[in-house]
C-alpha cells in the first residue's frame, strides 16, 4: 500500500437539503479535485473535490460503480431520521435524479459542516461529512471499513484507485509488467491457441509467473504473495510456441513463419534456462524436416519430460500438398536434453498423426509418453496416443460427430492428467443432438452454446473411454467455462470451472474433488473467485493460480485440508 492519503466520499441524496444545519463559521472552499479514479482497474469520472486537501467523491457513483461486486451496496435517505442508510451486500437501486452535475475546475465552491446521519446495516456511523449543493460528502476510508472495499493511492500519478473487497484466500499484488487480462472466458473458440500464462511452483516456497507478451516475463512472489523479483527475456524468435518448468531446467519454445518453404529456414527454436532463467543451449528445427509453413498454428502445445526426453507436442501448418493447400496438424519433437538434439522423424506424417489438432498435451507413464489431442478430420474425436516416437497405439477417447473438416466440434479439452489407474482428460461438450449440420464456423439449429463439465476416462488396460458428466448445463440460464484439471496425487484430483450468467457475465467459480477412477468426492464447492488461463498448480497445501484482470492481479488459492 502506498504512503496513506486521506480521501473523503461524497455522499449523494435526493432530497434538497437533508434537513442539514449548517453555520457561516463551519463553512470553508471545496475545488474540483485533480486525482483520477479508478474502480477495479477501469477509469470512471466522479464529481470530486478537494477540500482543505482532501479528496471527496459521491456515494452514489461508488455504489453503482461497485454493483454487482463483492462490495456492492444499495442506498436510502431516512428523512424522519435525518439519515443516510446504507446496506451491504445488495445491488444498488439507482434513483431518477441520479445524474452527474457540472463543477468548474475554475472557480470555488461553499462545502458546510452536516448533520445528518449515516447508518451502515442499522448501526450508526461517526463520520464527519460535508455539504455541497445539496448533497452530502463524507469520509472515503471510514466508509471502506464499513463496506467494505480496499484503496490504494499512488502519488507520483495522483491516481486513486478502489477494489471491491477481496474474498478470503484471495490476494491482490503488485506487478512488475504490465497485467494484460487472462480471465477465464464463456466464449469457446474453435481451436487454441499457445497459452501465454503461466505459473510455476519453485519449491522453496516462492512462485514465479511466467507470461508471453511482447517478451517473456517472470515475476517471483514470495509465501505471503509479495514481489520479490523479475526479469524479462526477449523473443528469439518472433513467435511463442509455449513455456515449459521442468526438474532440472525450464524451457521456452519461440518460433516463425516460413511462408517461402524454406528448407533450411530455423522455424521452431526450444531454448533451454537454468532454474534462474540463464540461457544454456538450445535445439532447432528446420523447415524442410518438419515440413513447416507455420509453427503453433491453432493449437496450444504443451510439453513434459523423463529423464533424458524432452516432449513437446504442438501443432503446425504443413506445407503445400497436391491439392493446393497447407494443411494443419499435429507436430510432436521428441528432444534429447543430454545431447540437445532432435530424436524423432518430424516428416509429413508423423505415426501420430492428427489433423486437425486443435488443442494437444502430453504427459509421460513411465518412460513411455501419452499425447492427447482434440482431433478434427483425422480422427473426428478426441485422440490418445500412446507411444514412443516410432510406433503409437491410439484410442478414441470422445467421438465427435459432424463431417471431416467442420471445425466447429461443440467441445473443448481443459486438462489432461494420470491416475493409478486411468488417463483423465477433463472437457466439456454441447448436447450434439440438438445440432442439425456442422459447419466450419457454426453449429446449426443450436442456439446457444451452453455446455456440460465431463470427464472423458480411460483405464490403461482399456481401448474403450468411460463419459462422467460432472455438472449439467445445457438447457440451464448458465454457461459453464472450459473447465480445469489438477492432479493432488495419484487417486485424488480436481476439477474447477467459472459460470456465467445469460449475459455472459462472470458468476461463482465451482470446483469438486474427483478420485483416480473420475468419481466425485463429496460435492461441487462454490467460491467467488475468477479462473483464468494460467492453469492451477498445487503449492504446498493449496491448490493456487493468479487472475489478470484491468491491470491488477489476484492470486486465488484453494487450502487441501
Amino acid at each position: 500500500m502506498k504512503k496513506m492519503f486521506s480521501l473523503l466520499l461524497i455522499l449523494l441524496l435526493i432530497t434538497p437539503v437533508l434537513g442539514s444545519t449548517t453555520y457561516a463559521s463551519n463553512t470553508v472552499n471545496a475545488k474540483v479535485t485533480e486525482s483520477s479514479t479508478y474502480f477495479n482497474g477501469e477509469q470512471r469520472s466522479l464529481n470530486g473535490f478537494n477540500i482543505s486537501n482532501n479528496n471527496y467523491f459521491r456515494l452514489r457513483d461508488l455504489a453503482e460503480y461497485f454493483s454487482g461486486t463483492s462490495s456492492q451496496f444499495d442506498i436510502s435517505w431516512n428523512k424522519e431520521n435525518n439519515a443516510i442508510e446504507i446496506l451491504t451486500g445488495q445491488a444498488y437501486t439507482p434513483e431518477e435524479t441520479d445524474g452527474t452535475n457540472y463543477y468548474s475546475r475554475n472557480r470555488n465552491y461553499s462545502a458546510k459542516l452536516s448533520t445528518s446521519k449515516v447508518l451502515v446495516n442499522g448501526q450508526v456511523q461517526l463520520i464527519t461529512a460535508y455539504n455541497i449543493d445539496g448533497n452530502n460528502y463524507f469520509q472515503l476510508r471510514d466508509l471502506a471499513v464499513k463496506i467494505p472495499f480496499d484503496i490504494d493511492y499512488d502519488n507520483e500519478s495522483n491516481r486513486i484507485s478502489l477494489f471491491s473487497k477481496t474474498p478470503d484466500h484471495a490476494y491482490r499484488v503488485k506487478t512488475a509488467f504490465e497485467a494484460k487480462n487472462n480471465a477465464e472466458s464463456p466464449y469457446f473458440p474453435r481451436w487454441k491457441s499457445t497459452v501465454a500464462s503461466y505459473l510455476v511452483n519453485n519449491n522453496d516456497g516462492t512462485v514465479n509467473v511466467v507470461e508471453a507478451n511482447e517478451g517473456v516475463t517472470i515475476e517471483t512472489y514470495n509465501e505471503k504473495y509479495e514481489l520479490s523479483g523479475n526479469k524479462g527475456i526477449p523473443y528469439e524468435l518472433p513467435l511463442f510456441g509455449g513455456f515449459y518448468s521442468g526438474e532440472k531446467y525450464n524451457y521456452i519454445a519461440f518460433g516463425q513463419d516460413n511462408r517461402e518453404e524454406n528448407d533450411s529456414k530455423e522455424v521452431i527454436r526450444i531454448v533451454r534456462y537454468d532454474k534462474s532463467f540463464n540461457r544454456i543451449d538450445s535445439v532447432s528445427i528446420k523447415g524442410g524436416e518438419s515440413y513447416t509453413v507455420e509453427p503453433f498454428d491453432a493449437g496450444a502445445g504443451r510439453m513434459a519430460e523423463a529423464g533424458d526426453t524432452l516432449v513437446f507436442h504442438t501443432s503446425r501448418t504443413r506445407y503445400t500438398t497436391e491439392d493446393n493447400l497447407n494443411h494443419q496438424s499435429q507436430l510432436t519433437i521428441i528432444v534429447n536434453t543430454k545431447s540437445m538434439t532432435v530424436s524423432n522423424d518430424m516428416g509429413r506424417f508423423q505415426e501420430n498423426h492428427v489433423s486437425h489438432s486443435f488443442d494437444q498435451y502430453v504427459l509421460f507413464d513411465g518412460i513411455t509418453h501419452v499425447l492427447v489431442d482434440h482431433g478434427d478430420a483425422y480422427p473426428r474425436s478426441i485422440v490418445l496416443n500412446k507411444g514412443n516416437g516410432t510406433s503409437y497405439s491410439e484410442v478414441d477417447l470422445f467421438d465427435i460427430p459432424g463431417k471431416i473438416g467442420a471445425n466447429t466440434t461443440g467441445v473443448s479439452i481443459g486438462g489432461f492428467e494420470m491416475s493409478a489407474a486411468n488417463y483423465i482428460v477433463a472437457m466439456n461438450t454441447i448436447d450434439h443432438s440438438l445440432v442439425k449440420e456442422y459447419t466450419s464456423y457454426e453449429m446449426v439449429g443450436l442456439e446457444k452454446d451452453q455446455r456440460d463439465i465431463i470427464l472423458s476416462v480411460l483405464p490403461k488396460t482399456s481401448t474403450t473411454a468411460n463419459h462422467i458428466t460432472l455438472a449439467k448445463y445445457v438447457g440451464t440460464n448458465l454457461i459453464a467455462s472450459i473447465p480445469k484439471l489438477v492432479k493432488i496425487s495419484d487417486n485424488k484430483m480436481m476439477v474447477l470451472w467459472q459460470e456465467f450468467d445469460k449475459d455472459d457475465h462472470p458468476g461463482d467459480l465451482k470446483y469438486v474433488l474427483i478420485d483416480g477412477n473420475g468419481k466425485a468426492i463429496g460435492d461441487i464447492q462454490t467460491k467467488d473467485f475468477v479462473l483464468s488461463e494460467c492453469n492451477p498448480i498445487i503449492s504446498g497445501d493449496k491448490i493456487v493460480w493468479y487472475t489478470n484482470s484491468n491491470g491488477y492481479r489476484l492470486f486465488y488459492s484453494i487450502p487441501l485440508n
